[in-house]
């Protein structure tokens, strides 16, 4: 079935170094024409341009071209929230806080858009605000009096009033609510321009053999201008403003770090301290409205995993931790569809964060795992994500996460179900229909459930639960007649409104992967960076570990695919292919199981082959195709603190030693101190040792080999 996408003609396409803008829509796809040449088009098919937006070089931002937020850009002088400073994001997103809550009141309550109305509802404004930050710094704990809360003081009517018209002339896009004090100060240079080339001069006597300090250079730089402005004083002209010890040190930390190595310790130490190891790189519509809530499960169930369970007597059995499990879930609230699942122990931040990305992606495989007959193709972009203010969903980086993924979150006031009620109905759904049928429940209340003995009957795991739930809402549910839906059924509505209007577009797995990925931040080394024992590099991280004062770059991975990620450098992100290429298309259950596999198989060993870890990732794939029957496995859910302890249990100390592989194409360093040459050709050169020979004459070397480094050109 091709699936239809809502696309306008303000939507912007980038493939590669490339932009698109959306011309029309035909019956079989979409035609974009190019930004740059306006006579160049391209055509892309339904499927292929699903395909296309899972490749790291390509980027689909909705609304990229309407006039408001082009010039919400401009103001802002940011393109994304995600390249903002963490204090940024977080006053972003208590303004765009204020201004949805007013907007719901000027539509529903009767507030109009002058200081007078806004300052008669600006105590319940500020109450709803107060009481969703409240929740996020209480996190789950029980409110307790006396406890401290630091809060912000409330815009005043005119500031509010300004918000409101800034947001709706931006096209509603959240960059129109930045501060414009975020560009603040005086950035010219203090210096005239005659100051400014007897400055430079003057920081030359840094860059050479002599090594001087920079305190030194600071005095010479002091009699130099004493002795400029001593000559330009008989001449009868202005003196020139001599700089600070502290203003020249701060010119000498700005010079590029891998030249200035250079000019003081020669081009061999700078090609030592600098160097680059490398193997190559591959160089009312679905979706408009997603409400999100959490449910306390009305089971009982057996508190671990199906598999843990296999060799446990009955005794042991009974002894198990019971209690309820809670379930995140979101809904379309145009077709009534389930858009993603996931079950919790406790409310967390975490699981409502995952849940995010569960919508936006196909969870066809989890369906056929769980034994599910129908397909789970119920996914697509980000439109508005309303939800309560429990402390997961006021969360920060929940609500910047849907701002990144062009979404918009929605908060309504507490104590007003009926805005959100298409998903506190789907659990009432549950509590009738599917509760009866299962062993375990807890009824309503104690008076209907009487001496039900609920937890001596309580026998379901976690795994054997969510499959009975994924079984329930994909082959039950979906193809139930709704009367919400006046008789149809959530998929017939769903094909059916996909065929007529479209649904919001798939996110670009480049979008999703800065969005809900999984953060870290990574030290740059001449491998690039490492993380779960896999080294990433691009041209990027290699300009940025010879050039930048920085060390640490901030990545997001996604476990579904370890063959590449996306490096944050300079206010950009940039995709980083893994060094191993047995990566591509492999996910974190396939990678972690292989790991421990070579592990018990090498334990001496703490260097492998590529091509030793290619054929243990492909053993495990065939063995997990085969046991996609088990709905556990595809259950496996990573926590933060799972992901730690696999990375020190596993993945410490484990190298990959790559095969050889083509020679990059990159080009040489614009200066004369360097360039980028292949192995084949080092070999060939007298003098010059390559990384193997080194690596014989020094076995305690570590044991990473690459295909070209910096030397010297003589």
């Amino acid at each position: 079935m091709n699936k239809r996408m809502l696309v306008t003609r303000n939507d912007k396409l980038t493939v590669g170094s490339e932009d698109f803008r959306g011309h029309r829509e035909t019956e079989t796809g979409y035609v974009f024409e190019s930004v740059d040449r306006s006579t160049k088009q391209v055509h892309y098919s339904f499927e292929e341009f699903e395909a296309l937006l899972s490749k790291p070089d390509v980027v689909f931002e909705p609304g990229y071209f309407l006039v408001g937020q082009t010039n919400a850009r401009i103001n802002a002088g940011l393109e994304t929230i995600g390249s903002m400073k963490p204090e940024l994001r977080e006053r972003i997103a208590w303004r765009y806080l204020w201004v949805t809550v007013a907007m719901h009141l000027v539509s529903n309550a009767g507030m109009n858009k002058t200081d007078r109305s806004i300052a008669e509802f600006m105590p319940k404004m500020e109450a709803h605000v107060n009481e969703l930050a409240r929740a996020a710094r209480r996190k789950w704990k029980a409110p307790r009096a006396g406890r401290t809360n630091v809060l912000r003081d409330p815009p005043c009517s005119k500031t509010l009033r300004t918000w409101l018209k800034r947001y709706e002339q931006g096209d509603y896009s959240y960059l129109a609510l930045v501060p414009h004090t975020h560009r603040s100060g005086n950035r010219n240079d203090r210096f005239c321009l005659s100051s400014v080339r007897l400055l430079g001069d003057c920081i030359s006597a840094y860059l050479t053999r002599q090594r001087l300090s920079k305190k030194q250079v600071a005095k010479h730089c002091k009699s130099r201008f004493e002795e400029v402005n001593a000559a330009r004083e008989a001449e009868g002209k202005p003196a020139l403003r001599v700089p600070s010890r502290r203003a020249v040190e701060r010119a000498i930390q700005r010079l590029d770090p891998y030249f200035t190595y250079v000019q003081r310790h020669g081009v061999e130490a700078a090609n030592r301290e600098f160097a680059l190891y490398e193997t190559g790189l591959s160089a009312s519509y679905p979706m408009e409205r997603v409400e999100v809530d959490e449910w306390k499960v009305d089971i009982i169930s057996v508190l671990a995993a199906r598999g843990a369970l296999d060799h446990l007597s009955d005794e042991e059995l009974a002894k198990l931790e019971r209690g309820r499990r809670w379930l995140y879930l979101a809904i379309d609230c145009a077709t009534r569809c389930v858009v993603g699942m996931r079950l919790a122990a406790v409310p967390n931040c975490e699981d409502a964060y995952a849940l995010l990305s569960d919508i936006t992606r196909d969870k066809t495989d989890l369906a056929t795992a769980a034994g599910c007959q129908s397909t789970w193709h119920h996914f697509g972009g980000l439109g508005a994500v309303c939800t309560d203010n429990g402390a997961a969903f006021v969360d920060d980086l929940f609500r910047t996460s849907i701002l990144e993924a062009h979404g918009h979150p929605e908060t309504p006031p507490g104590g007003l179900p009926h805005l959100r009620g298409r998903v506190e109905r789907i659990f009432g759904t549950f509590g009738t229909t599917l509760m009866p049928h299962l062993a375990g429940r807890t009824f309503s209340n104690t008076m209907e459930r009487g001496d039900y003995p609920s937890e001596k009957l309580a026998s379901l795991t976690d795994d054997a639960l969510m499959q009975i739930l994924t079984l329930y809402v994909v082959d039950v549910y979906h193809n139930t007649p709704h009367r919400g839906l006046g008789g149809e059924t959530p998929n017939n509505c769903w094909n059916r409104l996909v065929k007529e209007k479209g649904v919001v577009p798939k996110l670009a797995e480049t979008t999703r992967r800065r969005a809900f990925g999984q953060r870290r931040r990574r030290k740059v080394t001449g491998c690039g960076v490492e993380i779960l024992g896999i080294d990433y590099a691009c041209p990027a991280l290699q300009e940025f570990f010879l050039h930048s004062h920085e060390s640490e770059v901030e990545i997001r991975f996604s476990l579904e695919d370890l063959g590449w990620i996306l490096v944050h450098i300079e206010g950009e992100w940039h995709p980083a292919h893994a060094l191993q290429s047995c990566f591509e298309g492999v996910t974190y259950e396939d990678w972690s199981e292989a790991a421990l596999a070579l592990r018990l198989k090498y334990k001496t060993e703490g260097q492998l082959h590529e091509q030793v870890v290619a054929d243990a990732l492909s053993k495990i794939i065939e063995i997990n195709a085969k046991e996609q029957s088990r709905f556990g496995t595809a259950l496996a859910a990573q926590t933060p603190a799972g992901l730690i302890r696999a990375r020190d249990d596993l993945f410490v100390g484990l190298t990959i030693i790559p095969d050889r592989g083509k020679d990059l194409n990159l080009p040489p360093e614009p200066d004369l101190f360097g360039h980028i040459i292949p192995a084949a050709e080092a070999q060939d050169c007298q003098g010059i040792q390559t990384s193997e020979n080194l690596l014989e004459n020094n076995p305690q070397q570590s044991g990473r080999s690459g295909d070209w480094s910096f030397d010297d050109d003589k």
